[in-house]
């Protein structure tokens, strides 16, 4: 399934090849990168980035809706701003998590929480998923703002996810506004 979403300032869409360098703005940024979970180390080269990008697309067809990594395009300009993604929280069975990465030179404009509603809201209406979930680090304070912004409650604090201590939010299909 393709999935193409708008909202008044974005496009979510597929990532493709040709996205590399923007990706790379995103993932090679150690601003970015610092919090990711799983943990992982910057992409630091655009040859690595477009082989993370073939294997993402590769994998798409084989996730169950509404899981899968899209791409946040700014309208005005076409230009690459972030990345989405909806996956199975560890261990793997049946937490949705929805996640949000933003190059830094966007930060502060409320991309994050208009892409993130609109995917969301998606995720509510095209599938049977009740609540999804949001993992942020502690002192990702970006993270737990954005998360809060979409009506995502607290629901503790955990370290069965990706072997990091890190703050769990929830919203459920019931409480979502769009």
């Amino acid at each position: 399934m393709t999935l193409t979403l708008q909202t008044d300032r974005l496009l979510i869409r597929e990532w493709e090849e040709d996205d590399a360098e923007a990706a790379q703005e995103i993932y090679g940024s150690a601003d970015v990168a610092q919090w990711l979970s799983p943990a992982i180390e910057q992409v630091t080269d655009e040859a690595t980035m477009r082989a993370i990008l073939q294997a993402w697309i590769e994998a798409q067809p084989n996730f169950v809706v509404p899981a899968g990594r899209w791409v946040v395009v700014r309208k005005e300009d076409d230009v690459v701003i972030g990345g989405l993604l909806i996956r199975l929280l560890p261990p793997y069975e049946e937490d949705l998590e929805i996640g949000w990465q933003f190059r830094p030179s966007v930060w502060g404009n409320g991309y994050a929480s208009e892409a993130s509603k609109a995917l969301m809201g998606w995720a509510f209406s095209s599938g049977d998923v009740d609540e999804l979930f949001a993992v942020a680090r502690p002192n990702n304070k970006r993270a737990i703002g954005t998360a809060r912004r979409l009506g995502m409650e607290w629901v503790g604090e955990t370290d069965k996810y990706y072997d990091l201590n890190l703050q769990v939010y929830r919203i459920r299909a019931a409480d979502f506004k769009p």
